[in-house]
């Protein structure tokens, strides 16, 4: 029962079969006609049909004719189907991956057929069917714990022969890794007639170890536990993957505790030689002449003795990101090697007595590996230039702080006992007016040294109260300030003043005393600005305007907007200049 080439199928495959006769119907309505008006003995259907599709189609046409006997053969099946398909009384399952798919449609309808001539027990040999044919290890215990069968997948699996397991316990799979108090929950809750399911790890005939999925069920029979039945699904290899996941998981947290390139070498060395079954692993980093020299080695004899490190075979040669390259081993005998590029930084070299050790599985986890071991690298490098550059910055906040501001104090003290003795001079006042503006460089010099774009604890911040009290530090002459409206954000409160105040002491330094500075919220809250209506800058200049030393005034600083930026990027915030509405210039501080 099924489309055309479905049927056509079956009648060939049954051709040789003299005394068999087939009648082909497309859908469930024409099989129940056709069983309804003739005795049949059995039906062969695919799982899809117009009118039903899955077991659905067996319940339909026992409505019909409730005992006859089925073959399922799907032409695309899932194990959904086939478990369903093996638990419904009286129905044979042929997978659809099965290559011999109608050969075997054959073969079970000759078997119905005997049986209904003999009186052979249909479900006893579709469930024998199963269990032969199913690619998970199953066997059947007594109540006792001793085992009575075996499937091929079992022996497959556990390397233990049906003629090894049977008349003994499950015990010889035991590992040692589960305690009593695991097997007393798995023998309580079967014996209550309940289906115990767990992840369990157990060892094969060689010893070696395995994970399943195992899921035992009893076999009640009137009313009583006769018998027992663990289906056992082999997960080694998703464990396996999912331990590696965690491994290169780990991996990327455990270099960032480290702050050199040599101590990330070797943390890295030991988690390849996790990552993989490799005899050695061995990392080579590029040296200031830019050649490849050893780092870190684990494998035979490498723990305490430092010369091992001459055992690195660094190859000299470009490598890929990942590759494989067969070796000869010192016995003659081929093995492998697996060599993992991490850039600029270096190379590993991993390498196995076994031919052929390392598949594509390890080729991408190398890649991602070195991949991520590269990024480490280049942090770590760039957080020991950034610690130079600092201690740079400390020195020369150092020399700043005495060598400069305390001449200058020295200075003005002397030009202060001047003016007392001479009084009023505009050539006294022009050198305090020097005097002051290099202070202001100083200061603010200091600040971009030791300060820069470190941003204290935040708090919520007003930017109407916070623009009043910058306002009012700020020499602003006759010019006037005016705010738009209320913001609140997160912030350091000391650096927003700041910010302010450098923007309010452009404005006035570049639009007069009496400029008019607006402060406000951005339309979309993302932010705020601050304008005003002063020459503006021309558009020539809104890249450079935030550079160090930048200034067209002769009173300015040139570090006032770079610490107004120097703050935002502390903050994360980004800041632009535009032109405003009044023709001056508009500060956008996006939050």
């Amino acid at each position: 029962m099924g489309r055309e080439p479905f049927v056509a199928s079956v009648d060939a495959a049954l051709a040789d079969e003299s005394d068999v006769e087939v009648v082909g119907r497309s859908s469930i309505e024409g099989a129940r006609s056709a069983l309804a008006a003739d005795a049949f003995d059995c039906v062969v259907s695919d799982a899809t049909l117009p009118d039903g599709e899955g077991v659905a189609v067996v319940d339909a046409l026992r409505e019909t004719a409730p005992a006859i006997p089925f073959v399922l053969a799907p032409e695309s099946g899932s194990e959904a189907l086939a478990v369903r398909a093996l638990r419904t009384d009286g129905v044979e399952y042929v997978p659809s991956t099965a290559e011999d798919r109608f050969e075997q449609v054959a073969a079970r309808v000759a078997e119905i057929l005997a049986d209904r001539e003999t009186g052979g027990d249909v479900q006893l040999r579709s469930f024998k069917h199963a269990v032969e044919q199913a690619g998970h290890s199953i066997y059947i215990t007594d109540t006792d714990g001793t085992i009575l069968y075996v499937n091929p997948a079992f022996e497959a699996t556990t390397g233990y022969t049906a003629e090894q397991a049977i008349g003994r316990t499950p015990r010889i799979l035991k590992s040692g890794e589960h305690g009593p108090a695991f097997y007393e929950n798995l023998w309580e809750t079967i014996l209550a007639g309940d289906v115990w399911q767990s992840e369990l790890v157990n060892h094969r005939a060689d010893g070696s170890r395995y994970v399943v999925n195992q899921t035992i069920a009893p076999i009640v029979v009137d009313g009583r536990i006769e018998r027992f039945v663990a289906v056992n699904a082999d997960i080694t290899d998703r464990i396996r993957r999912e331990e590696r996941l965690e491994t290169l998981h780990d991996a990327t947290r455990a270099w960032l505790e480290d702050d050199t390139t040599g101590g990330v070498a070797e943390r890295a060395c030991d988690q390849l030689a996790a990552l993989f079954d490799a005899e050695t692993v061995c990392i080579c980093c590029h040296d200031d002449e830019g050649e490849l020299v050893p780092a870190a080695r684990s494998g035979p004899d490498a723990e305490g003795e430092a010369a091992s490190l001459e055992a690195c075979d660094c190859p000299v040669e470009a490598v890929e990101a990942a590759e494989t390259r067969p070796i000869e081993e010192p016995d003659g005998q081929t093995g492998s090697e697996l060599l993992l590029s991490a850039g600029d930084y270096g190379v590993a070299r991993l390498t196995s007595p076994e031919p052929d050790a390392f598949d594509d599985t390890d080729l991408a986890i190398g890649r991602v590996f070195t991949a991520n071991l590269e990024a480490v690298l280049e942090s770590v490098e760039n957080y020991r230039d950034l610690e130079r550059q600092n201690e740079r910055l400390d020195e020369f906040a150092g020399i700043v702080s005495h060598d400069l501001q305390n001449p200058l104090s020295v200075a003005m003290g002397f030009l202060d006992l001047l003016e007392n003795r001479i009084g009023e001079d505009d050539d006294l006042e022009r050198v305090r007016e020097s005097l002051d503006h290099m202070d202001e460089i100083i200061t603010d010099v200091l600040w971009l040294a030791s300060e820069g774009d470190q941003v204290g604890e935040l708090e919520p911040v007003s930017l109407e109260r916070s623009a009043e009290r910058s306002w009012s530090l700020v020499e602003t002459g006759g010019a006037t300030l005016a705010v738009d409206g209320e913001l609140r954000f997160e912030a350091d409160p000391e650096h927003v003043h700041r910010l302010l105040e450098n923007l309010f002491a452009n404005a006035v330094e570049h639009g007069g005393s009496d400029v008019t500075v607006r402060v406000g919220p951005l339309e979309d809250g993302s932010g705020f600005y601050v304008a005003d209506d002063g020459p503006g800058v021309p558009p020539e200049r809104h890249d450079s305007i935030f550079d160090v030393g930048h200034t067209t005034s002769d009173e300015g600083t040139g570090f006032g907007l770079a610490i107004v930026e120097r703050i935002a990027e502390g903050h994360g915030w980004a800041v632009d200049v535009e032109e405003s509405d009044a023709g001056g210039a508009r500060f956008v501080v996006r939050t």
